[in-house]
């Protein structure tokens, strides 16, 4: 007995060690890429876990803190980020920073030089700090050079073979054929500035190609210039660069642009026309699909709460089925079944119903799915709710004469609403959320003709928000898919609580 109490407890502080190490190395792995957060993060996880589980923290704790680091990494932090978005204009051609993006326009207009012959180069690995670097002989002298720094080597640290090639410099390893392959995703960014109208960037393994700049930035002015139509671009409000004629430069660069993803959402008529007949959806949806489901649960449950009801464990097992089958198994499945051509269903019933591709069956089939998937559910707790009420109070209601009716409406019901009603109101919540079976039915099709296919009859807010996100045809509006994200969590944040304060002046009628 005492030998498996301290296997027990060795096995435990292995685990805590283990655990401790693997967020030590991961707080030096996002420090060494410059993620403070994240390595803060992963150091102060690791002090806590070695805190709580070897030092001897208290039970409570020990119980607690994987759901506070859970209830922080995945739902506290992607809040708080999705908030920073919702106040950017971060969307497609606006992800760089100001320095990159201007850096990515000069890159693009730079403009090869004929009369210059390639120039012959050896691809090398800084002993210091491990980065690429290209040697090579220009006017009389040997450079080491890549993105970031150009420098001019020393002849006494140069040696070369009888015949004139360079092999050993001094700070730098010369990089072996067999392995220069392993660099060539930083040879294709690697551009090496020589002068103001000089810059060489690697063609092959052997050669340099040398280009001049179309355009020039003045970081004193913030302008860039055209070389060859001598125009001026300056920056505007929206992270870009743009000339007299509103001609812009890509990419911008994302910058704050406070509330205009939330004005855009009542003042731009692309966002807010599907925006009213998604949120009409997406209540209407969560209603009836709460409604249905708990109708259907409800029945069940009073029906198999009959004495005479015989064989309960078998049907209750066959009706809890769908509860056990994971829902994206069932969502694809759904979807099979409903194909218009060779779907299950219209092949049954020998009919050619669209149930996927016009709007009204295509709703319909989503809220006959949403209920074959929560029922069980519904089934379960009322079925709980109901066996809780006391039997002395329906007979007591028997007495007084009151009739079936009467005793469910006046008595079952209202008990049954007073025990599932937060249960209710969460389920209510998740149907407002329900992004899965939209996305894997429908994919929130068809779609709305005035809204650049960012939005379609089925799609609740949640796949519309998703849509604007990573699916838009006018490219990736991350910002405005965060504020409506912000949209969302305000409203079910209100509906819910306004459900839960219902939920308590009930009880308190009762």
């Amino acid at each position: 007995m005492i030998g498996k109490k301290r296997f027990k407890r060795n096995l435990q502080i292995l685990l805590v060690i283990s655990i401790t190490i693997l967020l030590a190395v991961a707080a030096l792995k996002f420090l060494q890429n410059g993620s403070w957060l994240f390595a803060s993060f992963a150091g102060i996880t690791a002090i806590l876990v070695a805190r709580t589980y070897w030092l001897g923290g208290s039970v409570h704790s020990k119980y607690l803190f994987p759901g506070v680091i859970l209830l922080i990494f995945f739902h506290i932090y992607p809040a708080i980020y999705s908030g920073q978005v919702a106040f950017t204009n971060d969307s497609n051609g606006h992800q760089l920073s100001k320095g990159q993006a201007i850096s990515a326009i000069l890159e693009d207009s730079l403009i090869p030089i004929e009369a210059q012959s390639p120039i012959n180069y050896v691809i090398t690995i800084g002993n210091s700090d491990g980065k690429v670097f290209a040697v090579f002989e220009y006017a009389g002298s040997y450079w080491a050079g890549n993105s970031q720094s150009f420098n001019k080597l020393n002849r006494d640290n140069l040696g070369f073979s009888p015949e004139g090639k360079l092999l050993a410099i001094k700070g730098y390893q010369i990089l072996d054929e067999s392995l220069q392959s392993d660099y060539s995703q930083e040879l294709q960014t690697l551009s090496i500035h020589v002068n103001s109208k000089l810059i060489l960037s690697p063609s092959d393994f052997e050669y340099l190609e040398a280009y001049q700049p179309g355009r020039i930035y003045s970081e004193k002015e913030d302008q860039i210039t055209d070389l060859t139509t001598k125009s001026l671009y300056s920056p505007n409000d929206n992270g870009q660069m743009v000339n007299s004629s509103g001609d812009i430069l890509y990419p911008g660069w994302k910058i704050n642009v406070g509330f205009r993803n939330f004005t855009s959402i009542i003042n731009n008529s692309e966002v807010r026309r599907p925006l009213l007949a998604v949120l009409l959806w997406t209540f209407i949806n969560a209603i009836l699909a709460v409604f249905l489901s708990f109708i259907m649960g409800l029945v069940l449950a009073l029906v198999f709460n009959l004495a005479e009801m015989k064989s309960k464990r078998i049907y209750r097992t066959v009706f809890i089925t769908p509860l056990a089958i994971p829902s994206v198994l069932s969502i694809l499945v759904w979807a099979g079944l409903f194909q218009t051509s060779n779907g299950v269903i219209n092949r049954l019933f020998h009919s050619d119903i669209p149930w996927l591709t016009d709007a009204y069956w295509a709703k319909l089939a989503i809220l006959l799915v949403e209920v074959w998937i929560s029922f069980p559910y519904m089934f379960l707790i009322t079925t709980g709710a109901i066996q809780a009420i006391s039997s002395e109070v329906i007979e007591a209601a028997d007495i007084d004469g009151a009739s079936n009716f009467q005793s469910f409406t006046q008595i079952k019901l209202p008990l049954v609403l007073r025990t599932v009603g937060p249960l209710l109101v969460a389920a209510g919540a998740m149907a407002l959320n329900n992004f899965g079976i939209i996305y894997l039915l429908t994919g929130g099709g068809p779609t709305f003709s005035n809204s650049n296919g960012n939005a379609g009859a089925t799609d609740i807010l949640i796949s519309y928000t998703y849509k604007l996100a990573f699916n838009s045809q006018e490219g990736n509006n991350y910002g405005l898919a965060s504020a409506l994200s912000i949209l969302n969590f305000v409203l079910i944040g209100f509906l819910s609580i306004y459900g839960l304060k219902r939920i308590k002046t009930m009880e308190g009628m009762n």
